[in-house]
């Protein structure tokens, strides 16, 4: 018996080391693949960033030509406006000038009519 229980202590040491070579081989492969896990997301966390770097500078371009289109916008509303202005100053111009006109043209007529009243009353 003592010999098989060796035999039996020979085959568990060489399970044994066997076992844990396995498992050191397990161990190293899972740390290499972490390593790797690792890496990519480190990467895939760069690019993250600088893509919404890039978005939040895109953003800040666009508020950017919004603001100044807004401006541009407020311009042209203003010259719009100066211009209705300037064609309504233009027309009332012409309107007091023939408002001058027609009294002009109504005070002739009445000094018409009197002249012509004097004519016909004896």
């Amino acid at each position: 018996m003592p010999l098989g229980l060796s035999a039996r202590s020979t085959l568990s040491e060489e399970g044994s080391e066997v076992l844990l070579e396995s498992l050191d081989w397990e161990l190293s492969r899972l740390q290499r693949r972490y390593k790797v896990m690792e890496m990519e997301r480190q990467a895939y966390s760069k690019e993250v960033h600088q893509r919404i770097k890039k978005q939040l500078e895109e953003i800040r371009h666009l508020e950017q030509v919004r603001a100044d289109l807004q401006t541009k916008i407020t311009v042209a509303q203003s010259q719009v406006k100066r211009l209705r202005d300037v064609e309504r100053l233009e027309n009332m111009g012409r309107l007091l000038k023939c408002r001058a006109q027609v009294q002009a043209e109504m005070e002739e007529l009445q000094q018409q009519t009197r002249a012509l009243d004097k004519q016909t009353r004896p």
